[in-house]
């Protein structure tokens, strides 16, 4: 599921700065049908396409990471001795 919030990330920040996939494509040199797919989690990004979404996005894939483990520590139950 990680791959999906990844891609999750990249479509909220893009509709935020108001890009279109073309634009994201443009800065980016990822083709759109890439870009689309990466943001549906259909497709796994290797680690240097990911890059080539983030930085004109702002994005650092710690943080994205980061979160991510945030929201699982967040949702586990607590086990009571």
């Amino acid at each position: 599921m990680l791959i999906k919030k990844i891609g999750k990330e990249i479509l909220l920040r893009r509709k935020k700065l108001f890009l279109e996939i073309s634009d994201l494509s443009d800065f980016s040199g990822v083709t759109p049908s890439a870009i689309s797919n990466i943001e549906n989690g259909k497709t796994n990004p290797t680690l240097k396409t990911l890059e080539k979404l983030l930085i004109p996005l702002g994005l650092e894939l710690a943080t994205i990471l980061k979160e991510k483990g945030n929201e699982r520590n967040a949702t586990r139950p607590s086990i009571q001795k």
